[in-house]
C-alpha cells in the first residue's frame, strides 16, 4: 500500500490549517464589518448631535430660555422612544443595570453643568475646555481598561485639540474671558461628558441602546422637573404647533438617534475611538449655524474644520497601529 504523501498526520494538519485560516479571514471580516459599523454610527451621530444647537436656537426665538428647552427636549424624547419601545416590544423600557443610572447622572451633570459654565464664562472657551473630553476618555481607557494608546490615537487627539482651540474663536483679537468659576464647571462639564462616555464602555454590551437611551432620558427629565420647576409652566405657555414641531425634532434628530448611534459606536469601536470621531460635530455643527442660521465664519474656524477633520480620518483610513 503506497504510503499516504502527507505523512501519517498530514492530511488532518492541512484541514487544520485550512481551517484555521479560513477562521482568520472570518475574524477580519467581522473586524472590518465592526469597525465600518463603528466608524459610521460614530460619524452618522456627531452630524446629527449638532442640529442641537439649531433646534435650541429656534425654541429660544419661541421665547423660551435654556432650562425650559431641556425640559421640552427631555420630555419629548420620553415620549417618543417609549412609544416607539411600548409598540416595538423588543426592548425593555427601564434598565436594571445599575451603571445605566451612574451613566445617566453623568450625562445629565454633563449638559447642566455645560449651560452652567456658558453662563459665567465665554462661549468659546467653554468650548475649548468641554471638548477636551475625548482626552480625558483615552485616558481613562488607559487606567481602567488598559487600553494601548496607539499613535493614530495620540496624534488624532493632538490634531483634534488644536481644530477645537481654532475653531472656538478663542484666538480672536480680546475673545477670551476667564473666570475661575466658569473654569472650573467647564472642566466638570468635561469630565462628567468622558465619565458617560467611558460608563458606555461597560453598559453597551449588557444593555440594548434604545432602552439605555429611554433609561437616560427619564433620568434627565425627572432632573430637569426638579432642578427647574419654577420654569415648568412656561415650557408649555403659548404652547403651539410650531413649537411641537420643533421640539419633535430636537427630540428626534438631536437626542433619541445620536444618543443610540453614540452606544453602537462604543459598542463596535470602543470609548476612546468614538469620542474622537464625536468632535466632527464641531464643525458640522458651524456649516449648519451658518446654513441654516445665517451666522458667519472666520477664516480660522474654517480651518479648524479641516483640522478636526483631518483628525478623523487619522483615526478612520487604514494602517498599522502601534504602541
Amino acid at each position: 500500500m503506497p504510503r499516504n504523501p502527507f505523512g501519517e498526520n498530514g492530511l488532518s494538519y492541512t484541514i487544520d490549517r485550512s481551517h484555521a485560516f479560513s477562521q482568520w479571514g472570518l475574524s477580519m471580516g467581522s473586524k472590518a464589518s465592526a469597525n465600518l459599523i463603528g466608524y459610521s454610527t460614530a460619524i452618522i451621530q456627531a452630524i446629527l448631535y449638532s442640529t442641537m444647537g439649531i433646534f435650541g436656537k429656534l425654541l429660544y426665538a419661541t421665547g423660551l430660555d435654556s432650562s425650559q428647552a431641556m425640559i421640552l427636549r427631555m420630555g419629548f424624547t420620553v415620549v417618543y422612544l417609549g412609544a416607539l419601545l411600548l409598540i416595538w416590544r423588543k426592548h425593555r423600557l427601564f434598565s436594571r443595570h445599575k451603571e445605566t443610572y451612574i451613566q445617566s447622572a453623568f450625562f445629565f451633570l454633563s449638559a447642566w453643568i455645560y449651560l452652567l459654565a456658558v453662563q459665567h464664562m465665554n462661549a468659546g472657551l467653554v468650548t475649548c475646555i468641554f471638548y477636551t473630553f475625548p482626552a480625558v476618555v483615552a485616558l481613562l481607557n488607559t487606567i481602567v481598561f488598559k487600553e494601548k494608546m496607539t499613535w493614530r490615537v495620540v496624534m488624532a487627539l493632538a490634531l483634534s485639540i488644536i481644530g477645537i482651540i481654532l475653531i472656538s474663536g478663542i484666538l480672536e483679537p480680546h475673545a477670551v474671558f476667564m473666570e475661575p468659576l466658569g473654569v472650573l464647571f467647564s472642566v466638570l462639564a468635561c469630565l462628567s461628558f468622558a465619565g458617560y462616555s467611558v460608563i458606555i464602555h461597560v453598559t453597551s454590551s449588557e444593555e440594548s441602546s434604545f432602552t439605555s437611551t429611554f433609561t437616560m432620558s427619564t433620568v434627565c427629565l425627572v432632573a430637569s422637573l426638579v432642578l427647574f420647576a419654577p420654569e415648568v409652566p412656561g415650557a408649555f405657555m403659548g404652547f403651539d404647533l410650531y413649537r411641537f414641531g420643533i421640539a419633535s425634532g430636537f427630540a428626534i434628530i438631536a437626542t433619541i438617534l445620536p444618543i443610540v448611534l453614540y452606544i453602537v459606536a462604543i459598542k463596535y469601536i470602543g470609548s476612546t475611538k468614538a469620542a474622537i470621531l464625536s468632535l466632527i460635530e464641531t464643525p458640522a455643527s458651524l456649516f449648519l449655524a451658518w446654513l441654516i442660521l445665517g451666522e458667519t465664519l472666520s477664516v480660522i474656524q474654517l480651518v479648524g474644520a479641516v483640522v478636526i477633520v483631518a483628525s478623523v480620518l487619522v483615526i478612520t483610513l487604514k494602517g498599522k497601529d502601534t504602541a
